[in-house]
């Protein structure tokens, strides 16, 4: 009777198997995290800030590094993320924002000047692309109270999204006439101020302390009616 054997493989030959199976895993997964991530990586210009002659400000013109996120400097306690029901922030102090906008140019928030209405504005947000149009035909319909400062934040920047980059998005498309705060790459402005959603307002008083928030859209009607209950 005839019997059969099975030879064993080599043990280099299985190692080298071993080997070149272990090369496919990594090639594959490599794959799939790029599938996954793709344009996701894609770079945003930051903003640098050239000192100027002295060394104390920054410069503005053709020395600027124009970027669409620029650092921004957060002084005091951020302020808890939005929620529903009642805020209990309301007449508590907000922390003060300093940044820049696109070309460089220094913004201070200062609610000392009169109150403040921070728009937060993220330019892939549909929301916001309705809700930006309605802020400008409030000031072009006489309905913003005089002395309120209006300020647009532009966070979540991301150059795999609609409408990008913000600084021509805000500008051009939505024909922002308002200052601009650039905000960080991690959108520290925003975060700060507690922000949740989009589109996000933050009024303040000329103390500094928070009056109203809110997040989503409301229309010119809307957020006239907000704000003057907030400034009341």
């Amino acid at each position: 009777m005839a019997t059969h054997t099975t030879t064993p493989e080599p043990k280099k030959n299985r190692t080298l198997l071993f080997v070149v199976l272990g090369v496919a895993a990594v090639i594959l997964i490599s794959g799939l995290v790029a599938i996954v991530t793709g344009g996701d990586d894609e770079a945003v210009p930051v903003g640098s800030v050239p000192a100027s002659v002295d060394g104390s400000t920054p410069v503005t013109g053709d020395g600027i590094v124009r970027g669409e996120v620029w650092p921004v400097t957060i002084t005091g306690t951020p302020l808890p993320a939005l929620a529903d029901g009642a805020d209990p922030v309301i007449g508590t102090a907000a922390p003060t924002l300093s940044g820049y906008t696109f070309d460089g140019s220094p913004v201070v928030v200062d609610p000392s000047k009169g109150p403040v209405m921070l728009v937060f504005l993220a330019h892939w947000c549909p929301h916001c692309n309705r809700e930006a149009p309605q802020i400008m035909q409030w000031k072009a319909d006489g309905g913003v109270p005089e002395g309120l400062q209006i300020i647009g934040v532009t966070p979540a920047v991301a150059p795999n999204r609609d409408v990008y980059p913000p600084s021509s998005w805000l500008t051009d498309d939505m024909q922002w006439t308002y200052p601009v705060l650039a905000d960080s790459e991690d959108s520290d402005a925003f975060i700060g101020m507690g922000g949740g959603g989009f589109p996000y307002v933050v009024i303040l008083d000329t103390d500094g302390t928070v009056l109203d928030r809110w997040a989503g859209e409301l229309g010119e009607a809307g957020i006239q009616a907000r704000v003057a209950a907030a400034l009341a």
